[in-house]
């Protein structure tokens, strides 16, 4: 019954529209998906379920808990109707994700870990190697011979091209 109540949730226009979007996405990368980035579906589905949990705090207080099981089983729901194999991805970027929303994304995701950032003494070791890369020159282009003579028929063209149109605009 209090299902029924909270598809309101996802009657309201912001909602409605983040879905919409979300599933126009869904549909315009279809099975390439998971080959593509399946970081980038964590990503996405965490913006529409923030946004969706928003909107449910601010409709129904006090029912957090309820609320985001809703939402969890309504995008999974989603996810599924467009052969998101949700068990599939096991990595998405929720780092700095409120605490609400990974509760919904672990929910959706029942396999998902934070992705590995690299470490400041990893990335200071990279940015020092690609410093001592050495580089090669280019072996230097052989130069072609300039002919003037071409230059210069140009040049009188355009000049007699000139003086004809001259001529042609100042009779008429």
């Amino acid at each position: 019954m209090s299902s029924d109540r909270y598809n309101a949730i996802f009657t309201n226009p912001r909602v409605e529209s983040e879905i919409r979007d979300f599933e126009e996405w869904l549909n315009k990368y279809g099975e390439h998906l998971l080959a593509y980035e399946p970081s980038k579906i964590v990503v996405r589905t965490a913006w529409v379920v923030r946004i969706a949990l928003d909107e449910a705090y601010r409709s129904f207080p006090g029912e957090e808990k309820e609320l985001r099981e809703y939402v969890a089983s309504y995008m999974k729901e989603k996810l599924l109707q467009h052969n998101v194999p949700v068990e599939a991805i096991t990595r998405g970027d929720i780092h700095g994700t409120r605490q609400d929303v990974v509760e919904v994304l672990k929910n959706i995701f029942p396999n998902l870990s934070q992705t590995q950032r690299p470490s400041l003494p990893v990335i200071l070791r990279e940015q020092e190697e690609k410093k001592t890369h050495k580089l090669i020159p280019a072996p230097p282009t052989p130069r072609r011979e300039i002919h003037l003579s071409k230059y210069i028929y140009a040049w009188i063209a355009t000049l007699l091209i000139s003086a004809l149109l001259i001529l042609l605009l100042t009779r008429i």
